[in-house]
């Protein structure tokens, strides 16, 4: 049997690619820094997996392949074995590469919205039979609690992110992009560069693929300059999108089209993409709604977990909440994650809460290998929405907590959510279950040091 290695396998994009050497009956091993709900995942499809630091003798001379996440240092030690043993070795990108080329590749990419939409995608295509396999950086009750699917057709759908340029390495045939916003500013170090990396994304696109791109976006034009490939858009200027959608948010709405234009390429009617919108109950960590495990809260309480870590996301995802509870108290607790991204979004963050009645700051998530000397603080943070409040003449009341612990003291009735990328998540899974996912497994712990 043909064996792989993964480091870094409890990552949300390496572990789905797991999956499908899993599926297509590779022995898998990998291994990791900490134990996960994906790495159980993994374990329980038939991989052999250590968590808890790195392990060379993992790293055996009857390997085939090492895969590695681009969160991996280069001086890992499992990765050095494999360098001493000459075993061929491929970063997750590359990897992911090798599917997108032996399949009809569809490809989602954008600052905000990629989960969603490539979740939305995938569940159009599985409505029209057309089985395709899916590699996304969320997880899917329809894949059982999973972020992958093993489909028999030749459609790949992927979530193709940004991070660390890990899109150069695939060359979809069609290809949409969410939008583009400031971010990953360690890879891009600004808005330019970051326009520019999407715009060589879609310089490597061949003469025949297709691009479908934000019509309103302020950087679509920039970033179609010298590409060679075919152009399309989406969330056109007097479109009315009206799609029956079980998740609110304008937001979603654009997400659900820019997934319809993609599958209309490809010979999807309308009315399929409509019954599976319709059916479309969300993804994991994107507007998902709780419930509390212990009935301690007022009763007329909504709950939400949700991601989102850049001052766009949380200022869009606040004002969809404000638009369908217009009448409730609207409470976010958030984690910021990465302290370069705060300091370097720092103004952005100031102006992102003004939807909300209520503030709750925990300490920054720090992201290992990813962080610089000195920088903005939570601290910081809570003492410029206080200014920002004072200037404003607001009600909003804003607070600042070392712990998850003692900010749930301070739930009220209304409409509470949890947002951020570190490991926020893992201690409100304590406290709450999902509503969306299977009970089993409920301890959905992965924190995203990048989307990979």
């Amino acid at each position: 049997m043909r064996k792989v290695h993964f480091i870094g396998i409890g990552g949300i994009g390496v572990s789905a690619l797991a999956q499908y050497y899993l599926a297509t009956g590779w022995q898998v091993s990998g291994s990791d820094l900490v134990a996960s709900d994906l790495t159980k995942l993994l374990m329980d499809k038939g991989a052999d997996i250590k968590t808890g630091g790195e392990f060379e003798d993992s790293i055996t001379e009857d390997l085939e392949r090492v895969i590695y996440s681009p969160a991996v240092e280069d001086d890992s030690l499992e990765l050095k074995k494999t360098r001493e043993l000459k075993i061929p070795t491929l970063k997750y990108p590359q990897a992911l590469g090798e599917l997108v080329d032996r399949h009809t590749t569809l490809a989602v990419s954008g600052t905000h919205g990629k989960s969603t939409t490539t979740s939305m995608l995938a569940s159009i295509l599985i409505e029209a039979g057309l089985d395709p396999t899916v590699i996304v950086g969320t997880r899917l009750a329809e894949f059982g609690g999973s972020n992958f699917r093993k489909g028999k057709s030749k459609y790949l759908i992927i979530e193709a992110d940004e991070y660390d340029r890990a899109f150069w390495s695939y060359k979809p045939h069609i290809a949409v992009i969410t939008n583009i916003d400031e971010d990953h500013l360690d890879t891009y170090g600004d808005m330019a560069g970051v326009v520019s990396g999407f715009n060589q994304y879609l310089k490597n696109l061949p003469a025949d693929s297709i691009a479908i791109l934000n019509s309103q976006d302020e950087h679509t034009q920039s970033v179609v300059a010298g590409v060679s490939c075919k152009i399309g858009f989406f969330n056109e200027i007097g479109i009315e999108l009206n799609w029956p959608l079980q998740i609110p948010g304008s937001f979603n709405q654009i997400n659900a089209e820019a997934a319809w234009q993609v599958a209309k390429l490809i010979g999807v009617e309308r009315n399929v993409a409509f019954k599976a919108l319709q059916d479309f109950k969300g993804v994991w960590r994107r507007l998902e709604k709780l419930e509390p495990i212990q009935k301690i809260y007022p009763e007329d309480t909504t709950f939400f977990s949700d991601y989102g870590h850049h001052p766009t996301e949380i200022r869009t995802t606040l004002e969809g909440l404000k638009s369908e509870y217009p009448d409730k108290q609207i409470t976010i607790i958030f984690q910021p994650h990465q302290i370069k991204r705060v300091t370097m979004l720092f103004d952005d963050f100031i102006e992102a809460f003004d939807s909300a009645d209520k503030v709750c700051l925990l300490p920054i998530y720090q992201v290992a290998g990813r962080e610089g000397e000195g920088g903005k603080t939570s601290e910081d943070l809570y003492e410029a929405l206080l200014e920002r409040e004072k200037e404003l003449d607001k009600n909003t009341r804003i607070f600042y907590k070392e712990t998850l612990k003692e900010a749930l003291a301070f739930i009220e009735e209304g409409v509470v959510i949890f947002m951020g990328a570190g490991d926020i998540d893992t201690s409100v899974r304590e406290h709450f279950r999902s509503k969306l996912m299977p009970r089993e497994g409920q301890v959905l712990s992965v924190a995203f040091d990048n989307n990979i």
